[in-house]
C-alpha cells in the first residue's frame, strides 16, 4: 500500500514536472487561442462568430486544420498562415521534449534522475557512492527513507546496483552549488558526505551550508584531528573513519565484540556485550551499584529477549551465565572484563 501511494505521488509529481517543462509551449498556445479568438471575432466578417467559436477556430488552426474560409481582409490573411506554422512548431518541440524525457526515464539518464530529485521532499542526500556511501544508502532504504546519491562517476558497479534498487543518482561534483541544488538540497532533510577525500567532503559540507544554513550536514573524515576541528569550528558533525574503525580492530584482535561506538558531549562511548562468568567478581553484584561506581549503562535481557533497564532489573544481582549489554568508555568496559575474568574471593 505504501509503495502504491509513493508510486501515485511520483506520477502526480511527474505530471507537475511536465507542466513546468512545457509551460512555454502551453502559454504560447493559450495566448494565441485567447488573443487570436478576440481578434477573429472582432474582424472576421464572412460569418458571424461568437467568442467561443472564434477561439475554437484558432485552436484548430494551431493543428493546421482551419475551419473558416480565407478572409478577404488583407490584415487577417497572414494570421491564417502564421498560426498554423507556430502551432506546428509548438507541437514538434513538445513531441521532441516528451520523447526525450521518456527515453531518459527508460535509460535512467541524468535528466530523469534530476526530475525525480526535484519531486522529493525531506530526503537525505549522500555525496559519494563508494562502499561507505553504498552501505549508508542501503541502511537508509531499510528504514524507508528517501535517498538521493551524488557521485562524479557516470557508472560503476555500486552505482549500477543503486540504480537497480530504484535510488536516484545525480552525476556531478558535490562541491558545486548547482550539483547540490539538482539533488534537491532545498527540500532535503540532511546531507551526508562520504567520499574518500577529506578536503572534498569539507568543501561540499561548506557549500551545502552556504545554500542552506539550517540543513544538518554530516562529514566523513579520515583525519581524526581534522574531524575534531571541523566539529568544533563549524558546528558540523564529523565522523573520523580511523577513530571509528580503531575500536573494532582492537576488539577483533583481543576477542571482544564491540558492536558500535559513538560520541556524546565529546565522550566516546562503546557498545558491547558481556557474559557473566560463574565465580567471577561480577557474579552476584548489584547492577545499579556497578553503573554508579563505573559510570556505565548496563542493559539486561527482558522476558521477551529485548534489552531493558527497568528499576527492578537494575536493583537485581547479576547472575552467572547471564549476558548483558554494556554502554560506556572503553577503559570502563575493560575494567568490567577484568573483574569478570577474576575469581571472587572466598567468603
Amino acid at each position: 500500500m505504501v509503495d502504491a501511494g509513493r508510486r501515485l505521488f511520483l506520477y502526480i509529481g511527474f505530471g507537475r514536472y511536465l507542466l513546468r517543462e512545457f509551460r512555454w509551449p502551453l502559454t504560447t498556445s493559450v495566448l494565441l487561442v485567447v488573443g487570436g479568438g478576440a481578434l477573429l471575432k472582432a474582424t472576421y466578417h464572412k460569418t458571424a462568430l461568437t467568442y467561443v467559436q472564434a477561439c475554437h477556430a484558432v485552436f484548430m488552426m494551431l493543428f493546421a486544420q482551419p475551419m473558416l474560409e480565407l478572409p478577404a481582409e488583407w490584415y487577417l490573411q497572414p494570421m491564417f498562415f502564421v498560426i498554423p506554422l507556430v502551432g506546428l512548431g509548438v507541437i514538434a518541440d513538445s513531441l521532441v521534449r516528451l520523447g526525450f524525457l521518456l527515453f531518459t526515464r527508460k535509460q535512467k539518464l541524468q535528466e530523469w534522475q534530476i526530475m525525480k530529485a526535484s519531486l522529493m521532499h525531506q530526503h537525505i542526500i549522500i555525496v559519494g557512492a563508494g562502499k561507505v556511501g553504498y552501505r549508508i544508502v542501503t541502511e537508509l532504504l531499510a528504514m524507508k527513507q528517501e535517498v538521493v546519491v551524488v557521485d562524479r562517476l557516470e557508472d560503476s558497479p555500486l552505482i549500477t546496483e543503486l540504480r537497480d534498487l530504484g535510488v536516484t543518482v545525480i552525476r556531478g561534483d558535490g562541491r558545486l552549488r548547482g550539483t547540490l541544488e539538482r539533488a534537491g538540497l532545498g527540500s532535503a532533510r540532511a546531507v551526508i558526505l562520504t567520499t574518500s577525500d577529506d578536503l572534498a567532503n569539507l568543501d561540499a559540507a561548506l557549500t551545502a551550508r552556504l545554500i542552506r544554513t539550517d540543513v544538518p550536514v554530516v562529514v566523513r573524515l579520515f583525519d581524526d584531528t581534522l574531524a575534531e576541528k571541523v566539529a568544533t569550528a563549524f558546528k558540523i558533525p564529523a565522523i573520523s573513519s580511523s577513530a571509528t574503525a580503531a575500536p573494532a580492530f582492537i576488539a577483533a584482535a583481543i576477542g571482544r565484540a564491540v558492536y558500535h561506538s559513538f560520541q556524546i558531549a565529546g565522550r566516546t562511548l562503546h557498545v558491547t556485550d558481556l557474559a557473566i562468568m560463574p565465580g567471577s567478581k561480577l557474579a552476584g553484584q548489584n547492577v545499579d551499584t556497578l553503573q554508579r561506581d563505573l559510570g556505565v549503562n548496563i542493559l539486561r535481557a527482558g522476558g521477551n529477549g529485548a534489552a531493558e533497564a527497568t528499576t527492578g532489573a537494575r536493583q537485581e544481582a547479576l547472575q552467572p551465565g547471564e549476558t548483558v549489554l554494556i554502554i560506556g568508555p572503553l577503559e570502563k568496559i575493560a575494567t568490567l572484563e577484568r573483574e569478570n575474568s577474576t575469581a571472587a574471593p572466598d567468603s
